[in-house]
């Protein structure tokens, strides 16, 4: 299995791609594909919407019949190598670290690139070997090369050219597939970069790669390193990803007390000083960022998340964070398994300034006797699934600009005048006025789905939003159902490869509705995210309004006028009433 894949284009749509893998490297010159309509006769594949479509080499995006030339050539190259195939690989060569350098101003991209002080020690703990090394800056001459008891190898240097080459020599060494960090997307990796430009020059600087490639990348206005064939993820980042806790701090001595209980070295005045009147400490205090760092993966096992989602999607470690880039793969990967060629993404997206997001509510000010909570399980999900939500299922949308709270589904629809006339779009954008009496009898006659927000899809075949999360469904049951056997069994390592597996599957579950919501996303777009959101809005009042007046009926609450929950309809406000149960629900 593939552990990291780097593309270059040589000439026209030929790629050459740097693949690592299991059993070594590779260079493989390929040719980037992309689909084309064509006759029948032709047709090795078929588009989303039936179009007949062949392979072909000689495209561009321009050409509007070109379908999926728009994917980065290296997961597209994963995809057509790898299949549906999401075995994660077992050979990495993991590397934490941690630099330190001489204070300076504040950390703006600008100073980052500019890297005026040096640096003064780098720390790292290669993994797979169980070693720990740092490189230290000793002009004074106060230490000695020296392996400790608990395998600490202490490097001293006499300058600052001997420390980066020293580092330069040992990380070549070790050749690490991923280097992980604290914050190291923004500070350590791009610093630790500009600064080998500026004392060794570009052409050492570029040492840090295996095939001597670095390139900078614009990253959340932010200027991003990539060392290419060598896997950077930056804890911090994935613990905003993965972690739904709110931090009070992200500094590394907060998230390290929280979660294993282990803060940074104190110490008095800043770090110069430190480094200048007690180097040994000093040492201790680089040590202990990388041990917190080791700690915490192996307490909240991002690391191996990380590489469970990537093979699922087919790219790179480091590309984790991009929202759509997983899902985008792994749907991509099982349409092509079935001879379906994804679409391209939208030209033309449609735009909106917002859009309805997950119900708010307020609680109302009071003292209640009786309360309960409601959990909808996989609510998003259930929704795209029973309504059908796709954009290749889409057939027309209700426009409507002064009713979007969620009152525009076929109940609403008939209760009012079946010849009130009302705006309809259809998939291609043109609009027409129709009755709602002709509307609904569309509806019924064609059997169509519509959501809360108007939005209506086709049930005469299934979108592939449905089908993928139908089939991750059945995947997470399947793995939940294998770890429980492992851990019957005893075998602990193999219950917690299966336990990723499903939590991969539940992340993957939980996020595809997020994705919907993004132009980047070629299965979806915003009146998607809408038609979901203000669905689940309806479902969770409604429920709610249910499971009130049931609670109302079981307690023989004496109140004669039921609160509600509708914004448009007026609640009982007299401070007499009591309420035996919440007018809304909480914790939802």
């Amino acid at each position: 299995m593939y552990k990291k894949a780097f593309a270059r284009r040589i000439k026209g749509n030929k790629h050459l791609i740097h693949l690592w893998t299991d059993e070594g490297y590779e260079k493989v010159e390929w040719d980037n594909q992309a689909y084309i309509e064509c006759p029948d006769h032709e047709a090795t594949f078929t588009g989303l919407n039936g179009e007949p479509l062949k392979k072909t080499k000689h495209w561009n995006n321009e050409d509007s019949r070109i379908h999926f030339g728009d994917m980065p050539a290296h997961q597209k190259f994963l995809i057509e190598k790898y299949g549906i195939d999401d075995t994660p690989s077992t050979t990495h060569r993991e590397l934490f670290f941690d630099i330190e350098c001489e204070m300076g101003d504040a950390l703006t991209p600008e100073y980052i690139q500019s890297a005026p002080k040096r640096i003064t020690s780098i720390a790292w703990y290669d993994k797979q070997m169980d070693q720990w090394g740092i490189v230290i800056l000793d002009e004074k001459k106060q230490l000695k090369h020296t392996k400790t008891k608990n395998n600490k190898e202490i490097i001293p240097c006499g300058d600052e050219t001997e420390l980066l080459s020293k580092f330069l020599e040992r990380f070549r060494d070790i050749d690490p597939d991923i280097i992980v960090g604290w914050n190291s997307d923004y500070f350590d990796i791009p610093y630790l970069y500009y600064r080998l430009c500026n004392v060794l020059g570009q052409d050492f600087a570029r040492f840090l790669s295996p095939i001597g490639y670095v390139r900078e990348t614009p990253w959340y206005k932010d200027q991003y390193i990539q060392i290419c064939g060598v896997e950077s993820l930056d804890y911090m980042r994935l613990h905003k990803k993965y972690s739904w806790a709110d931090e009070p701090s992200m500094r590394l001595d907060a998230i390290g007390e929280k979660y294993v209980g282990m803060n940074k070295i104190e110490y008095e005045g800043n770090l110069d000083d430190l480094f200048n009147t007690d180097i040994q400490k000093f040492i201790r205090y680089n040590f202990v960022d990388v041990e917190i760092l080791k700690l915490l993966d192996e307490k909240l096992d991002y690391l191996a998340l990380t590489k469970n989602l990537a093979h699922k999607g087919k790219h790179n470690y480091s590309e984790v964070y991009a929202n759509t880039k997983t899902q985008d793969g792994a749907i991509s990967a099982y349409l092509l398994s079935k001879k379906i060629v994804p679409p391209a993404k939208d030209r033309n997206p449609i735009h909106k300034k917002g859009y309805a997001g997950g119900y708010l509510f307020c609680p109302q000010a009071g003292l209640y006797n009786y309360m309960f909570d409601e959990d909808l399980t996989s609510l998003y999900p259930s929704i795209i699934m029973t309504v059908n939500i796709g954009k290749e299922t889409m057939v027309a949308r209700i426009i409507d600009a002064d009713d979007r709270n969620n009152r525009l589904g076929l109940n609403d629809l008939k209760a009012k005048d079946p010849k009130e006339e009302i705006l309809i779009e259809n998939i291609k954008r043109k609009r027409t006025k129709v009755t709602i009496g002709d509307l609904i009898g569309f509806i019924e006659s064609n059997k169509w789905a519509i959501s809360a927000n108007g939005v209506m899809f086709s049930t005469n075949r299934e979108s592939v939003l449905s089908t993928i999360l139908n089939k991750w469904f059945d995947e997470r049951v399947l793995y939940k159902n294998e770890m429980k056997k492992a851990y019957k069994s005893g075998n602990k390592e193999l219950g917690a490869a299966y336990h990723m597996k499903q939590y991969t599957m539940k992340i993957l579950l939980n996020s595809l509705y997020g994705a919907t919501a993004l132009g980047s996303f070629r299965y979806g777009n915003v009146v998607l995210s809408e038609a979901i959101t203000l669905s689940g809005q309806r479902i969770i009042q409604e429920s709610a309004l249910c499971a009130n007046r049931h609670m109302n009926k079981v307690i023989k609450d004496k109140i004669k006028e039921k609160p509600v929950l509708y914004n448009n309809r007026k609640e009982p406000n007299d401070p007499k009433i009591e309420r035996n149960i919440s007018p809304r629900p909480y914790g939802i």
